[in-house]
């Protein structure tokens, strides 16, 4: 019955926006012009095959999957990904296959409207449920087997998060504890289910108890009530984890990279082949003014090329202009705002970002992402990865021209500890809005950029 009812919910969900997408590229036509695009067959035939595209990006962004702890935002985070990603496909079809302004106004109005329509809808949905469950006299409740550290904490979330709508009518367990009312032993768990009927048990035991668990589940099925457990390495788990099948064994992945999706992975590479290209492109009169600027201020190459350890541990040349006269220490170190070997246009162009641009070919390449943790040397990696806990966390995305760590000031002459912080938390939490959000920030804080040198 339930599995019907999240049928029927995520049906009327995908129906709704379907309307709301093919009604915003309608209103989308009126601001263009109808002279312009006008509601013709092959229009109208266009605007639904979009709107429904737009659909399957939605299911595939999992925003249809019936979730009831989940937060809000997250929720808006999913909606941008994938509108931020329908929009940059539209885009590049557009600029291959029909180049016009016209059009491309179109496409981005068009995103505009879908975009506010469906997240005004969203939020509403959201809202509305949540109230709902507030509200509820009579929320859904839930026995707990166990009464250790586990089902101590499971109590707490569900009491601070009221909108879940349920409630911990109390647990079973070896003893009495405080914070829980106590229904008996692990043995009077049939009679409890009988007597107090929750709709649902959650099974939160020690690890010392673990290998009880089948048989508290045999108990709750013979009984006819979901059940549902709380592992008890519970703390080790992160709050985006994987469970993966290997053959009929399960494995959870405890830390799980959003990026490792492909459809994540095709979304942010997409957004990488875009950005680097209109920045090639529109910063191609900065780099030539540059590149002649390193030609005349000192002797050497104009193009900086250093070995940096990328995803996956691998090496790989990042390109930078030239912002020093050439010397032995140019692979060792990091430079201080007073390093001698800097020259007067390298240290304008290290303080204004310059320096960094033809790190876009590296984008462009992929050997690097616009946003992601910055490539280290790899002397620096060795030392590291010895001294700071989870730094090698770090590979597991493509290095970025801007990042997480960047934005909040972690730059040159910055604790590696609070980088590397900062840096698994966006990998953990990677989403396509953020990073559009710090590609935004990214140039108010390029000025702030402290250096170091390190032999």
């Amino acid at each position: 019955m339930k599995e019907t009812m999240n049928k029927t919910s995520a049906l009327f969900n995908a129906l709704l926006d379907l309307v709301l997408n093919i009604g915003a590229i309608y209103l989308a036509i009126l601001v263009v012009g109808r002279d312009v695009y006008g509601f013709s067959g092959t229009t109208i035939a266009v605007s639904t095959i979009c709107a429904f595209a737009s659909i399957i990006v939605y299911f595939a962004s999992d925003m249809y999957s019936p979730k009831v702890f989940e937060k809000l935002h997250r929720v808006l985070i999913k909606l941008f990904g994938a509108q931020i990603f329908i929009t940059g496909v539209l885009v590049v079809l557009v600029a291959i296959f029909m180049p016009t302004v016209a059009l491309f106004k179109l496409v981005l109005i068009g995103a505009g409207f879908s975009l506010a329509a469906v997240l005004i809808k969203t939020v509403l949905f959201v809202k509305i449920s949540h109230s709902a469950r507030r509200a509820q006299k009579h929320k859904r409740t839930v026995l707990l087997v166990g009464n250790g550290k586990g089902a101590l904490e499971y109590k707490k979330q569900l009491d601070a998060n009221p909108h879940y709508g349920y409630s911990v009518i109390g647990c079973v367990g070896e003893r009495q504890t405080d914070g829980l009312k106590w229904f008996g032993n692990y043995k009077d768990l049939p009679t409890v289910l009988e007597e107090q009927n929750p709709d649902e048990v959650v099974i939160a035991v020690s690890l010392r108890e673990e290998p009880m668990i089948q048989e508290f589940i045999d108990v709750c099925d013979t009984a006819g009530i979901r059940s549902s457990i709380v592992p008890p390495v519970y703390r080790y788990i992160k709050a985006k984890c994987q469970v993966d099948m290997v053959g009929s064994m399960p494995v959870i992945n405890t830390r799980d990279i959003p990026l490792d999706n492909p459809a994540n992975a095709a979304m942010k590479r997409l957004m990488d082949i875009v950005v680097s290209l209109v920045a090639i492109i529109v910063t191609s009169p900065i780099m030539l003014v540059a590149a002649i600027g390193v030609k005349l201020s000192s002797k050497g190459p104009i193009i900086f090329r250093q070995e940096r350890v990328g995803k996956n541990n691998k090496k790989f040349t990042m390109y930078k202009f030239r912002s020093m006269r050439v010397n032995d220490q140019e692979t060792t170190g990091w430079t201080t705002a007073e390093d001698r070997r800097k020259t007067r246009f390298g240290t304008f162009m290290r303080k204004t970002g310059i320096d960094e641009l033809p790190q876009f070919f590296n984008v462009l390449f992929g050997s690097m992402s616009i946003i992601g943790p910055r490539p280290e040397l790899p002397t620096f990696v060795e030392q590291y990865s010895k001294t700071v806990p989870l730094y090698k966390v770090k590979h597991q995305v493509k290095p970025g021209i801007t990042g997480l760590a960047q934005i909040y000031g972690f730059r040159g002459d910055t604790s590696i500890e609070g980088r590397i912080e900062m840096d698994i938390k966006y990998i953990e939490n990677w989403s396509l809005f953020n990073d559009i959000k710090i590609l935004f920030l990214t140039p108010f804080k390029m000025f702030n950029r402290n250096e170091k040198y390190v032999k």
